[in-house]
C-alpha cells in the first residue's frame, strides 16, 4: 500500500520557508516538522532523516542523516510515517496500544507517558496477546472495526521493565533518539499478527485514582477521545480534514468507547488486567 526507498545518507540542509505544522516534544524541541515539496510533503526529523511523501501518501522516499542507523530508519518508518501517509489514503489510523481478549481485541488510546506500552506488556505477559505497541491502524468491513498488527516488539522505559521483563525476553538493537528498550516478541511477551476484532477502546487519562475506573464516553467527548488521538498528514487540506473527521466519526461511533483511570503503580496491573477484561465481557 506504501513503496519505501532508502536513498544513500545525506546531510540536511537548510529548507526555504516555515513548516506548516511541527511535532513538539515535551520540551517544546521539534521532533518534526511538515514542509510541501512539489506537490508532496516532505517530513524532516531533525538530526535524524527526511522523508518525501507522495501527494496521494502512497510513496515515500527517505534521505537519513550519515550517521542515522538502520534500526533508526525502520521504526521511524513503521510507527510515524506509515501511519501518516494513510492518513492522506483515507485510512484511519491511532496512537494506541491493542491486546487480544476473548473474542476479539481491545485499544488504549492516549498520548506518550499515558502508559500504552506498559498496559500491552503487563496482558501480553499475561494471557493475551500484544497487537501494537502505539499505532493502530483500522480496516473497515461492513460496520465493523478490524485491527491490524504491527511489529513485533515493545519499548518500555527502564523502571518498566525492571518491574515486568525477565531476562529471558530478548531485545532488540537500540534507537538513537530515545532511551527506551525494545523487547521482542517469543513464547513469554507474546505478540498476535492476525487482524482482530476490536471490542472497546480505553482511553487512558492519568488521573490516578485509588482504584480502577471505567466510565463510558459518549458523545462530542467520545468522538474527540479519538480525534486528538488520531494521526493526520496535512492540517490544512480542507478535504483531508473533512475525510479524517468522517472516519473518525464513523470509527467512534462504531467502537465502545470508555475512559480507563487506575493507580500509577506496578502492583495495581493485575487488577487493572481482570477490570478490563471482566469489562469487556461484559459489553
Amino acid at each position: 500500500m506504501i513503496s519505501h526507498k532508502i536513498m544513500s545518507p545525506r546531510i540536511q540542509a537548510p529548507i526555504e520557508g516555515r513548516p506548516f505544522n511541527q511535532y513538539l516534544y515535551d520540551d517544546d524541541q521539534v521532533w518534526t516538522d511538515f514542509y510541501r515539496r512539489d506537490g508532496g510533503y516532505l517530513l524532516r526529523f531533525p538530526d535524524l532523516a527526511d522523508f518525501e511523501v507522495s501527494a496521494d501518501g502512497t510513496e515515500v522516499v527517505t534521505y537519513p542523516m550519515p550517521d542515522c542507523d538502520e534500526e533508526t530508519i525502520a521504526h521511524l518508518f513503521i510507527n510515524q510515517l506509515v501511519p501518516l501517509a494513510l492518513s492522506r489514503q483515507g485510512q484511519p489510523s491511532f496512537h494506541a496500544s491493542v491486546v487480544t481478549v476473548p473474542g476479539g481485541a481491545v485499544a488504549f488510546l492516549g498520548e506518550s507517558g499515558a502508559g500504552k506500552s506498559t498496559l500491552a506488556a503487563s496482558f501480553a505477559l499475561d494471557g493475551s496477546a500484544f497487537l501494537t505497541d502505539d499505532t493502530l491502524l483500522i480496516e473497515e468491513q461492513d460496520g465493523i472495526c478490524l485491527a491490524h498488527p504491527s511489529h513485533a516488539s515493545l519499548r518500555l522505559w527502564d523502571d518498566s521493565v525492571s518491574a515486568l521483563i525477565n531476562n529471558d525476553i530478548r531485545r532488540a538493537g537500540p534507537i538513537s533518539y530515545t532511551p527506551k528498550a525494545r523487547l521482542l516478541a517469543g513464547d513469554a511477551l507474546v505478540h498476535n499478527d492476525d487482524l482482530q476484532r476490536l471490542l472497546a477502546a480505553y482511553v487512558l487519562t492519568c488521573r490516578e485514582p485509588d482504584e480502577v475506573v471505567i466510565e463510558p464516553v459518549a458523545g462530542v467527548e467520545r468522538y474527540m477521545g479519538w480525534l486528538k488521538n488520531s494521526f493526520l498528514l496535512d492540517i490544512e487540506d480542507d478535504d483531508l480534514l473533512q475525510q479524517h473527521f468522517d472516519w473518525t466519526h464513523r470509527v467512534s461511533a462504531s467502537v465502545p468507547t470508555f475512559t480507563l483511570d487506575y493507580p500509577y503503580e506496578y502492583a495495581a496491573l493485575p487488577g487493572v488486567r481482570q477490570y478490563v477484561r471482566e469489562h469487556v465481557a461484559s459489553l
